[in-house]
């Protein structure tokens, strides 16, 4: 099926307002049925589709989260969002893979390489993850990779070498899964600070992106870039306000963490 067209009326009406060359990383967890009880940060897929309706309608243009970097890197990710899903939680193989098959739209996973076909330790409400033929699946129906660690621990509570062991492992793993370089990484609970963001450079990555809320954008440091934090509330005309707010009233990403690990931060 092709790609929806954006609403003309709206695309036009918003395009002045969009901040120049800063993009959104629409973070997403887990995509439930209508009919199932909604938990923090779980999205049903009525919702789920609204949201990518009002993407489409203001022009905003989904890329793999891989594109979404090299254009950062580049200076310029303005008009693009990149659709992410952390954790890859089996909500998202059962409600979110199949519609976007259907638009033809190009998103990323983010699998705990160490903790695929289990229930989640650190988000109890979700019913599991993927399996391996599930995340097979995402693959064959055009998702991308992103690395989200072995077993989604606060990285800064970790020493530099459990951390920096932790990143390459998880790097080599879903690099071997996907036969391309896996070169995103996306921190767990959002967690990150300085050293970390070193250590994230010394494993091979290029990015790193928080879970703090906002734009990102070239002129932010490529291993503190913000998201947006995507939950069933948002809706209509408060969806609509939230991807058009502009990036400099936005929070600063700040580091976070407990940084317990014995190394100087």
């Amino acid at each position: 099926m092709a790609v929806r067209q954006p609403s003309r009326t709206l695309r036009d009406a918003t395009a002045g307002l969009r901040p120049g060359r800063s993009g959104v990383v629409l973070a997403y967890h887990d995509v439930i049925s209508d009919t199932a009880e909604v938990y923090p940060y779980a999205v049903t897929e009525s919702t789920f589709l609204h949201q990518l309706d009002l993407v489409e309608a203001v022009g905003l243009r989904p890329v793999t989260l891989s594109h979404f970097t090299d254009c950062l890197a580049a200076g310029d990710a303005s008009g693009l969002a990149a659709i992410v899903f952390d954790d890859a939680l089996v909500g998202v193989h059962q409600h979110a893979l199949p519609r976007l098959a259907d638009r033809g739209l190009p998103w990323t996973l983010l699998p705990v390489t160490e903790r695929t076909g289990v229930r989640p330790q650190w988000w109890p409400e979700a019913s599991r993850t993927m399996n391996r033929t599930e995340i097979d699946d995402a693959l064959s129906a055009g998702a991308t990779l992103c690395a989200h660690t072995t077993t989604h621990a606060s990285l800064p509570g970790m020493s530099t070498a459990d951390a920096l062991d932790d990143l390459r492992r998880s790097r080599d793993s879903l690099s071997d899964w996907a036969g391309t370089d896996i070169r995103e990484l996306c921190y767990p609970f959002g967690h990150q600070n300085a050293r970390i963001r070193a250590v994230a450079s010394d494993a091979g990555y290029r990015v790193g992106f928080t879970f703090t809320n906002g734009r990102s954008d070239p002129r932010t440091d490529m291993y503190a870039q913000p998201r947006l934090a995507m939950h069933e509330n948002l809706r209509s005309a408060k969806w609509l306000a939230t991807l058009l707010r502009p990036r400099r009233s936005w929070p600063p990403v700040r580091d976070l963490g407990v940084d317990d690990s014995g190394d100087a931060s």
